[in-house]
């Protein structure tokens, strides 16, 4: 019931588009029997006694039925494609949008190539479901129903033989598909594994040759292939041989239907059309049985998708905003007061009764041992992690407010390292500041000590591939300062900004950064003494 209730409550926005796909089923199925009809008239009377022209007009409706039935049957195909297609995106799109506003560092996340699975592989298989399970039941319920109710009044005794043997179809058709969900679930899990493992060795391609583990790396993902070929293969096995008995017994149906309709026109009990009525009655309710046992293993295939896909949208998020954020005028300060701090699936305590005042415009240089909490601070500022216990405030001479996922329009957050996105390095700019123009580009990208962008033949419009490609480390890594300093926030968070930077240049950066930003307050972490130097006052975490 409660696969059903989703069902229902993802179909909003496409439901005209079912709705329409139902009615061309259903006038499909109408002009499928009305030939079945139409043939048995064409045999057993205007062939026999008609007129050349009663021939002619026979002829011709058949083909006017025959080429509707098509043109129907495409226009259904094509009513499944754009409902599907419009389904996908919205489940896709929302799915996305929760991901990206899920809570942080509250419990151990789902893996990246999982998540990709999900959004591309389950949903993929909901779509299809639920655009298709509903139209497709109800036309093949009603054709059924009609072939039946033909049959019947052209021989009950054939059309209930027939009818009675869809419990038992149905009942193997059940048996099949609960073995066929196991299988693909464990076929699932593979491909997962697969998936993972190769986007995470072309994302650290590099490392791992320096490593010399590519060749293990090979190996590893060509085992994975091994076991997942033995699963598809033992599940095709399966598939075939269920096939197989299906096909037997409606191949036997279909003998016993001729055999019946030979024996009966022999007596002369019925005529040359209505054994060909028989035949093609018997089509019309064998291929809806097999329809709906199609309908039944799909159905629990989707169970499992919408499982995993559920879990998503249980995912914590933040609160949605709903006010308009305003951002503090410069110079701000923050104030630490009394924060304890645990990451929910860390086994230490982060920070304990943690108390510390950040004076307007001072310049704090953070410093401690790798997992002392540096970047946690930042985190804890961004809104990105909340303390478990204790307040954080943001405060000039006018007002104070505590720290919420409002108040990041204060904050300028540059992370350490390469973090562009494939696309142009005007693209990548614009994601801190979508309204901002060529000057102001070119501002942030001196500030940053990036100006080379202008030595491109392609300057702001050049392309980048995947995390910056084209570019070097270093470079990659000024692009992103720049644009992290696009943002007009007062308060500037600088994590590890100068790694890939040579000694001169990082120092000319920071230089750059004092002067031009000389009311904003700025916290940066770093491990380089020469650096913290510059600062008015040193955190040790």
């Amino acid at each position: 019931m409660n696969y059903l209730r989703w069902i229902i409550e993802n179909t909003i926005g496409i439901r005209a588009g079912m709705v329409l796909r139902i009615v061309v089923g259903l006038v499909q199925t109408f002009l499928g029997l009305l030939l079945i009809w139409l043939c048995k008239q064409f045999i057993d009377v205007t062939a026999l006694t008609g007129t050349a022209n009663e021939i002619k007009t026979m002829i011709i409706v058949l083909v006017a039925v025959v080429l509707g039935d098509l043109v129907l049957k495409q226009y259904y195909y094509y009513l499944g494609v754009v409902t599907k297609t419009k389904q996908t995106n919205k489940l896709r799109l929302r799915i996305f949008n929760r991901l990206m506003r899920q809570r942080l560092y509250y419990k151990r996340p789902i893996h990246s190539g999982e998540l990709v699975s999900r959004l591309e592989n389950d949903i993929d298989q909901v779509a299809e479901t639920v655009t298709s399970l509903i139209p497709d039941a109800v036309v093949t319920g009603i054709k059924l129903l009609g072939a039946f109710l033909m049959m019947r009044f052209m021989d009950k005794t054939l059309a209930w033989i027939l009818l009675i043997l869809t419990p038992l179809f149905i009942v193997l058709g059940r048996l099949i598909s609960v073995r066929l969900r196991d299988m693909t679930h464990q076929i699932r899990q593979q491909e997962t594994k697969i998936q993972t493992t190769i986007q995470e060795s072309l994302e650290n391609n590099a490392v791992l040759r320096a490593l010399e583990s590519s060749g293990l790396l090979t190996r590893q993902v060509n085992t994975m292939q091994n076991s997942l070929h033995q699963k598809v293969n033992k599940r095709t096995k399966f598939t075939v041989a269920t096939n197989s008995v299906l096909a037997a017994g409606f191949g036997l149906g279909y003998l016993f239907a001729f055999v019946w309709g030979g024996i009966k026109l022999r007596h002369g009990i019925i005529s040359l059309g209505v054994m060909t009525s028989f035949l093609q009655l018997t089509g019309q309710i064998q291929h809806p049985i097999l329809e709906l046992l199609k309908l039944i293993p799909k159905l629990f295939h989707t169970t499992a998708s919408i499982d995993r896909l559920v879990e998503l949208e249980d995912l914590e998020t933040e609160q949605e905003n709903k006010l308009i954020n305003q951002p503090l005028s410069a110079p701000c300060g923050i104030k630490f007061n009394n924060i304890t701090f645990r990451y929910a699936d860390g086994d230490r305590v982060i920070f304990k009764n943690f108390n510390y005042n950040i004076k307007p415009s001072q310049r704090i240089a953070i410093i401690g041992e790798t997992g002392a909490g540096k970047t946690t601070i930042f985190r804890l500022l961004l809104a990105l992690a909340n303390p478990s216990e204790g307040k954080i405030f943001i405060y000039n001479n006018q007002k104070e407010e505590p720290i919420t996922q409002n108040s990041r329009c204060n904050m300028v957050f540059v992370p350490q390292g390469n973090t562009l996105l494939s696309g142009t390095i005007r693209d990548n700019l614009l994601l801190a500041n979508p309204d901002a123009n060529d000057e102001m580009l070119r501002e942030v990208l001196l500030t940053a000590k990036a100006d080379f962008v202008f030595t491109l033949p392609d300057k702001l419009d050049t392309l980048l591939g995947e995390r910056g490609a084209g570019l070097s480390e270093g470079q990659a890594q000024r692009i992103a300062i720049a644009r992290g300093l696009l943002r007009p926030g007062t308060i500037l968070l600088l994590d590890e900004i100068s790694s890939a930077l040579d000694e001169e240049t990082e120092h000319q950066l920071f230089a750059n950064i004092f002067s031009k930003y000389p009311d904003k307050t700025i916290l940066l972490i770093t491990h380089r003494k020469k650096i913290a130097s510059l600062c008015d006052e040193i955190l040790n975490v």
